[in-house]
């Protein structure tokens, strides 16, 4: 059984590394193709928006059908996706293999946490969620710093590496997971549809989702605007120091988080996201007021770190929770909306930084965690400790 969970931490592992390794890389590809940072974070979004769309349906078919196959069909895709992107001749041709990639790994991420919560059990369910946000920041922390590493030989070995990681984890699912046993015929469009209503009515199921959705805008603004600020501020880092400072953030997160998990199985997933969101709050207070030194990026960016390890664990516990009969669907659900708050952070905060500038960008990301904490604090007291 805990092979099988390794298994499940490498492949959320490997998803997370495509998605923001071009963080590392705005320089790099305005030099290659002779755009601007800000249309290279474009690129961000064209990852973000399928794959957040399309996990609306993922983890409903893993209900109705197979999660093994579910996930290796989206593996492939991915990894695919990943290869394609190492040949991109152009940055149009780059988003497509993006935008594959998205939805390749769409059809992995909801349906993981399922298989997960059905392998843990109850009395582990915090912790291994933890050890799976341990899992996924890693991902998160490795990309860039792999990314503007690589950058120094040639940018598309990143990729390379992403596609063979990919495939990599696809065997070792194959070789450690067998069918669920469900039947293909159970995949109807009326009976995804009768799911995602059953599961949309849920109130617990919508707070937790929009909770999740203000606080990737958060998240994921603080890390892109770092990015863009460490590149041409005052500071103008090259790939390499920007990506050691965006992976602080991700190995912050991975050391805290099974930590995390344990005090959602202990103490409860409340304490826990009010923990982290005070934390990466207070974080990005802290860049608004004072963003000259790069150690204070660093500093800032660590804190981040483990204020979002405490609020995932909790909130992805709750997630599975919810709606424990359809955990696939409620999964697909939060994980749509907390994605596409991934997918909508540049779309909505880069306005703010062209006219107002970056203090102001720190200021509304801070002002989400108060909005998503108290979304989760108005959620059932059943769902703190199951």
């Amino acid at each position: 059984m805990r092979r099988k969970e390794l298994v499940a931490y490498a492949v959320a592992f490997v998803g997370p590394l495509a998605g923001n390794a071009v963080l590392a890389l705005l320089g790099t590809f305005q030099r290659e193709w002779g755009i601007s940072p800000s249309t290279v974070l474009l690129s961000i979004p064209a990852f973000m928006f399928p794959f957040a769309f399309m996990q609306l349906f993922s983890g409903t078919i893993s209900d109705a059908y197979d999660r093994r196959n579910t996930i290796v069909y989206g593996l492939s895709l991915y990894s695919i996706g990943g290869f394609l992107a190492a040949l991109s001749p152009s940055f149009g041709f780059f988003m497509g293999t993006r935008l594959l990639q998205g939805i390749g790994y769409a059809f992995v991420q909801p349906v993981l946490l399922a298989l997960l919560s059905e392998i843990s059990g109850k009395e582990r369910l915090g912790l291994v969620m933890g050890y799976y946000g341990s899992s996924t920041t890693a991902g998160v922390a490795l990309g860039p710093l792999l990314a503007g590493l690589l950058a120094e030989l040639n940018w598309r070995w990143t990729f390379v590496l992403i596609g063979l990681l990919g495939i990599t984890v696809l065997l070792a699912m194959l070789a450690l997971y067998s069918r669920s046993g469900q039947q293909e015929a159970g995949v109807k469009p009326g009976a995804i549809r009768r799911q995602l209503a059953s599961t949309l009515r849920r109130r617990d199921v919508v707070l937790l989702s929009s909770s999740g959705f203000a606080a990737f805008v958060s998240f994921v603004g603080v890390v892109s605007f770092v990015s863009e600020e460490l590149g041409s501020g005052h500071l103008q880092l090259g790939p390499s120091e920007i990506g050691i400072a965006l992976s602080v953030n991700g190995f912050s997160g991975m050391a805290f988080s099974p930590f995390s998990g344990r005090l959602v199985d202990t103490r409860g997933a409340r304490i826990s996201t009010s923990i982290g969101f005070v934390l990466a709050a207070l974080s990005t207070l802290l860049l608004a007021f004072e963003h000259d030194r790069y150690w204070l990026f660093i500093v800032a960016l660590a804190i981040q770190g483990a204020g979002t390890s405490y609020v995932w664990a909790a909130l992805l516990t709750m997630s599975v929770r919810a709606h424990p009969e359809l955990r696939g669907t409620a999964s697909s659900v939060f994980n749509s909306s907390r994605f596409f708050g991934y997918a909508m952070a540049p779309v909505i905060l880069s306005p703010v930084f062209v006219i107002s500038g970056f203090a102001w960008v720190m200021a509304i990301c801070a002002s989400l965690c108060a909005v998503a904490l108290v979304l989760v604090l108005s959620s059932a007291r059943t769902l703190d400790r199951g």
